[in-house]
């Protein structure tokens, strides 16, 4: 399923549906993706300055993917910026 999201809020939300529909507490959850419990309540509870990276480990841990849908078509970029999306989706990479 897929789910439109604009704040952190919704994301934090998500991710305790998806959590409790699997069974988890967030004690366990934390500790599947190397967080603790009070992260994960920061972030189901819409805290809005979780980190990123953390944030995106408790997803992965919990099994839910993350797309961007960027403003622009493939075939739209010149040879340097494809070659840098290459990169990106290497994670040969980072950005500033």
């Amino acid at each position: 399923m897929k789910i439109e999201i604009s704040d952190v809020k919704q994301v934090g939300q998500i991710a305790k549906l998806t959590r409790k529909a699997q069974g988890l507490d967030q004690v366990s959850a934390g500790m599947l993706s190397g967080n603790g419990s009070t992260f994960m309540s920061d972030f189901e509870n819409g805290k809005p300055t979780v980190e990123l990276h953390r944030v995106l480990r408790v997803l992965a841990s919990l099994g839910v993917k993350v797309n961007l849908d960027v403003p622009f078509e493939i075939d739209e970029l010149t040879k340097s910026q494809l070659a840098l999306l290459t990169q990106i989706k290497s994670e040969l990479i980072d950005l500033p």
